[in-house]
């Protein structure tokens, strides 16, 4: 019997709550969203993920990007930003970019836009994913390749409504996040008062294991600042976990800001922590391909990260996730 098919049960049962539970809250996904002109350009929309799964290769967008009027607000945009680069077809663009390692060379990569949101003033941010491309202007990510950052600032052009954009700044693969490709889940956040950000949660996938990760931006003022590139989120080795594995393991963090203890200009992290590990009980002998008694340990805790000037670190608590 395989001993990773029981295992994952128990530990999902110990993430998602009792398993006598006849139902699981859904998880809480992005809504960085069609955001109404006047709503506040700092609104918050990502509280939280409670047990969510390790983002996919490629996130779909939220139900509220994904509307007529959201596609057709963003195609406007990528228009704006690549000209005739844009592929209306497949709803990304064949563009020269700057190469992420100088900044000097252009590279050719397939852009996609991920998320945008609209200011109060009319202006715009539009985040987009690029890839490298191959000579037939398609992506040939591999497993292992990041997405690339992208961001670019808009005002509108013409008259109001008519969905007519101008560039005002471009910020071209400023950051290397996620794997296939894809850089993933694109969050709207508020770090503080005044100060609008996203949180990207990225990961990888490998040989059984998976890590899932925090990365944080302060976005604003036609520039985006890293805050921090690496709090772990999630991790299992279900892929990994046979009769012959000395532990095993799965653990995810539902996260969400609050109001600085020490009260800074920047919000805390903080971060709920649920799991259990299960190792090899010592000096037991078992048959070939029997499944082995294990002793199980909780993994749940909580994490509280504050801005110390630069980036987010660990104040309070301890980061329960596993590394990989």
């Amino acid at each position: 019997m395989n001993y990773r098919n029981p295992l994952a049960l128990i530990l999902a049962c110990t993430l998602l709550g009792a398993c006598s539970d006849k139902t699981a809250s859904a998880p809480v996904t992005d809504t960085a969203a069609d955001v109404a002109a006047s709503a506040p350009a700092a609104a918050d929309d990502s509280a939280s993920t409670d047990a969510a799964p390790p983002p996919s290769a490629t996130a779909p967008k939220t139900e509220e990007m994904n509307t007529p009027q959201a596609r057709e607000r963003e195609a406007g945009m990528m228009r704006a930003v690549f000209g005739k680069d844009y592929r209306s077809d497949s709803d990304d663009a064949l563009a020269d970019l700057s190469d992420p390692d100088n900044h000097i060379d252009k590279l050719s990569y397939v852009v996609s836009a991920v998320s945008h949101r609209l200011l109060p003033d009319g202006r715009a941010i539009l985040v987009a994913n690029a890839e490298t491309a191959n000579t037939e202007g398609t992506a040939e990510s591999a497993h292992a390749s990041s997405g690339l950052l992208n961001v670019f600032f808009l005002a509108p052009k013409g008259q109001p409504g008519d969905g007519q954009w101008k560039v005002e700044k471009r910020l071209e693969n400023i950051a290397a996040l996620g794997s296939s490709g894809q850089l993933g889940e694109v969050h709207w956040v508020t770090l503080g008062a005044n100060k609008p950000g996203l949180a990207i949660r990225h990961g990888y996938t490998g040989q059984g294991y998976t890590i899932t990760q925090l990365a944080l931006f302060e976005i604003g003022d036609g520039k985006v600042t890293a805050l921090d590139g690496g709090i772990d989120l999630y991790s299992d080795n279900m892929g990994a976990c046979t009769p012959e594995m000395d532990e095993c393991w799965m653990v995810e963090g539902s996260w969400r800001f609050a109001p600085a203890r020490a009260g800074g200009a920047y919000d805390d992290l903080l971060i709920d922590f649920k799991g259990a590990s299960e190792k090899i009980k010592p000096g037991v002998t078992v048959k070939p391909d029997q499944d082995p008694p294990r002793v199980a340990t909780s993994l749940n805790g909580h994490a509280r990260y504050a801005f110390d000037g630069k980036g987010y670190k660990l104040v309070e608590g301890k980061n329960t996730v596993p590394g990989v």
